[in-house]
């Protein structure tokens, strides 16, 4: 009998809500009786959103709008919930912390859409018909959409490892179960087809509750919901938070994908890069590389992705880059070789870099341009007299760091000459000296090779007998000049500085000669010499197959002498032999071997 009676109530519940009578108001079809699974059940069967009033009792003055009235028994399955209640303690949850009285539209059996303030209702009821018309139109996006955003749950360095080698910045979602609006971004915006493929596929999301590994506090996070994107050098590149739509949440992404990227290099004709900086009040920053240089992928994946060094470069300068690979040459200044430049906005000269220490250091090369202290003004103050010691120091390590060895060596030449090789104990001068010095005709490098045993015990034997064979192979290199354009060798010269190498008695002599020698032949296009001396040195020493190697493709790429090419063939022919006759005595073939590379070469050196 209790069943029945059961049966009939929520029928009658049911044609209560259903009736649309012109003498009844919207506040008569909320069912005060009518509990939240009975009205879930029922908005299923007639495709409609549950809109349930939490804590408040509708005013029947409050619906007096028929139009209102008519589009929320059309659109809802409206119910009381009395929050005292068990019921209404139970129900509570649901809301996701929002704070009641409150009017909240829902899916059947499913997640908070939006809610409706109880008192902005009160005094305006086209709120809560404005509310319904959201409520459906979130519902019907997310009656479409089946994915998720991919959140790991726990961070830890496994996740910057995986950054760093799939070029991908780290998500951190920050959130708190007593947050509201990080509850209301989990049901309605991270489970969105768009945001969820978006998120997963440019970014490694982590999800970090505040309570757990510190994250929160490392980062200063006092608001949440809070989104954090970090490089996988766990730098912050953008930082925001807050409670959004769908479309808003992926511009932020956006924002934070166009940040990752680092650097924002254009790449136009010359004349309008110097019309764009002069525009924008900016100096220039040009990288010219070669496509395949590991020094720029290691500078695009790391230091110019830098959001410091990002974040200053788009500042203070228009950033263009060249690929000499593919840039046609007339599209801007053919001064340009690879290396990194800094300008004013009329084109002219500031400063020059090929080598860098790190992310610090190319904002302390940016900045030297901008404040006047580049290889440029450095360079004319030099010209000028200026000798101060820290001043000259300073200008050689500008000169190396420009790619300028030779006027980097000069100069330092000129500067330690003033003093007495015993000055090269100390420190500070041996590492000018061991790093730039190169003039073995120099009456220093004299002394120091003399006396050379007394720095032993403060540098090592091994450190002061490199230096000391880097200084001859310098100084035979030295009889190879340019002069209008073309390479000069000095025969007579050369032989004099071997007889000086001979009676100096210098370890290694002949292949510091050789080699040299070689080099000479090399530029002058003298292939025969260059083969004799390559073959020579192929009998006598133990040549490595990336410089063996760089013999054939040299021979075959700018010499056309038949015999000298069949020669070359032959020492690729025997080398691919002895490296297949090792892998079958070893029994297993090495990934690195250049068999295949000599092999071709000796096709490519025989064709007519």
């Amino acid at each position: 009998m209790k069943l029945t009676y059961r049966i009939i109530g929520g029928i009658a519940c049911i044609l209560l809500l259903i009736i649309n009578s012109g003498q009844k108001s919207a506040a008569q079809q909320m069912s005060p009786v009518m509990n939240w699974e009975d009205a879930n059940m029922l908005a299923v069967r007639e495709n409609k959103l549950v809109l349930v009033a939490a804590g408040v009792q509708p005013d029947k003055k409050l619906f007096s709008n028929p139009d209102i009235k008519h589009f929320l028994g059309r659109t809802s399955v409206a119910i009381y919930m009395d929050m005292q209640s068990e019921a209404g303690k139970r129900f509570e949850p649901k809301l996701l912390l929002t704070p009641f009285p409150v009017y909240a539209f829902f899916m059947p059996f499913g997640d908070l859409l939006i809610t409706a303030d109880a008192r902005e209702v009160a005094r305006n009821p086209q709120v809560l018909a404005d509310a319904a018309k959201q409520a459906q139109e979130i519902a019907r996006i997310k009656q479409n959409n089946s994915r998720s955003i991919q959140f790991v749950k726990s961070l830890s360095d496994e996740q910057f490892r995986a950054a760093q080698e799939e070029g991908k910045t780290i998500f951190m979602y920050f959130r708190r179960s007593d947050c509201r609006k990080c509850l209301w971004m989990e049901k309605n915006v991270f489970n969105l087809d768009k945001v969820a493929d978006f998120y997963n596929r440019y970014f490694i999301p982590c999800e970090i509750d505040d309570t757990t590994g510190g994250w929160a506090e490392q980062y200063g996070i006092k608001n949440f919901p809070a989104y954090l994107f970090v490089n996988p050098e766990k730098k912050v590149i953008y930082k925001t938070e807050g409670e959004w739509s769908a479309d808003r949440f992926l511009e932020e992404g956006e924002k934070a994908l166009e940040k990752a990227k680092g650097i924002t290099f254009i790449n136009i004709p010359w004349p309008e890069v110097l019309k764009k900086a002069r525009l924008e009040g900016k100096l220039i920053f040009v990288d010219v590389y070669g496509q395949l240089g590991k020094e720029r992928r290691a500078l695009g994946n790391t230091v110019y992705r830098d959001p410091g060094v990002a974040d200053f470069f788009n500042r203070h300068f228009v950033n263009v880059d060249y690929d000499l690979t593919k840039t046609d040459e007339k599209s801007f200044s053919s001064d340009f070789s690879f290396a990194m430049y800094f300008l004013d906005n009329a084109g002219n000269m500031l400063h020059q870099v090929v080598e860098l220490p790190d992310t610090t250091g190319l904002v302390e090369e940016a900045r030297r341009a901008m404040e006047g202290r580049g290889l440029t003004a450095v360079a004319a103050k030099y010209r000028d007299g200026y000798r101060d010691k820290e001043f000259i120091e300073t200008y050689i390590q500008l000169l190396a760091r420009a790619g300028k060895p030779d006027e980097a060596a000069r100069i330092t030449k000129d500067y330690l000459e003033e003093f007495s090789w015993e000055k090269l104990k100390e420190m500070k001068y041996w590492k000018l000296f061991r790093a730039h010095f190169k003039a073995a005709d120099s009456g220093l490098f004299a002394d120091f090779y003399i006396h050379r045993t007394e720095f032993y015990p403060l540098f090592g034997e091994k450190e002061v007998d490199d230096k000391v064979r880097e200084v001859w192979e310098a100084g035979a290199e030295s009889y190879i000049r340019e002069q209008e354009g073309k390479f000069v060798f000095d025969e007579k010269g050369f032989k004099e500085y071997g007889k000086r190498l001979k009676k100096e008695k210098v370890e290694n002599r002949n292949y510091i000669l050789r080699k040299a020698r070689m080099n000479a032949a090399e530029k002058v296009g003298d292939w025969r010499v260059f083969s004799e001396l390559a073959e020579e040195r192929w009998n006598e020493e133990r040549v490595p197959e990336t410089e063996l190697y760089a013999w054939g493709v040299k021979i075959n790429e700018h010499c056309q002498d038949k015999s000298i090419r069949y020669k070359a063939a032959r020492w690729f022919a025997i080398a691919a032999y002895q490296i297949e006759e090792k892998e079958k005595r070893e029994g297993k073939i090495r990934i690195s071997s250049y068999k295949g590379f000599f092999e071709k070469l000796v096709n490519d050196l025989l064709k007519e």
